[in-house]
């Protein structure tokens, strides 16, 4: 065992964390919500659970199994949401031929299209609203550390923590954080470019 796994976090440390996994449940919460209310005020015809299949669709992801455990929803609940996307013909379910029981999902261009033309934020979410309640300055730090505390989590949901942003190969400024959202570059493009 090496000396960094013989000592025991302190309690004040353990009191933080779960603090911050409290702030992370309401936070998300609280955006779910900010989503589902400008997918409806965009008239989408969308949930915000369907956004988010098509979301990890637009970023390569094939399998529902990797959706379910990218997502925290149960395989079974996804059967639905999946089965929803189809009937709006958004998505359709592929073949494996190496493996039967595989059904990979693919993005159809009528998904792609639609996923590509959701705002990705503007004036009336509730988190710009909490941001501008912010100093500037306060932003940017806030976005660093929690990138920062981000990167020193295990799993391969790290991959998304800038994917939107990643599109600009720039960093935020604490400015970007408010403004509307960049636009798609070429592998971007060609990420989403997968569909039929």
């Amino acid at each position: 065992m090496s000396p960094a796994h013989d000592i025991s976090p302190s309690a004040s440390t353990l009191r933080l964390a779960d603090e911050i996994r409290a702030l992370c449940s309401v936070i998300t919460k609280i955006a779910r919500a900010d989503l589902q209310a400008r997918l409806e005020s965009h008239d989408l015809g969308i949930s915000a659970i369907e956004h988010g299949v098509l979301r990890h669709l637009s970023h390569g992801v094939t399998s529902m199994a990797e959706i379910s455990r990218l997502m925290g929803a149960a395989p079974s609940t996804l059967v639905y949401v999946v089965d929803s996307l189809v009937k709006k013909n958004l998505l359709r379910r592929g073949k494996d031929p190496k493996d039967r029981r595989r059904e990979p999902l693919r993005l159809k261009k009528k998904g792609a299209d639609l996923f590509t033309g959701i705002p990705k934020m503007d004036a009336s979410s509730v988190l710009v609203k909490s941001l501008e309640n912010m100093p500037e300055p306060r932003r940017g730090e806030l976005l660093l550390l929690l990138h920062e505390f981000a990167r020193g989590l295990p799993g391969a949901e790290r991959l998304y923590l800038r994917s939107e942003s990643a599109d600009t190969k720039a960093p935020l400024a604490a400015s970007d954080l408010v403004a509307a959202a960049p636009a798609k570059s070429v592998a971007a493009k060609r990420r989403i470019g997968g569909h039929e």
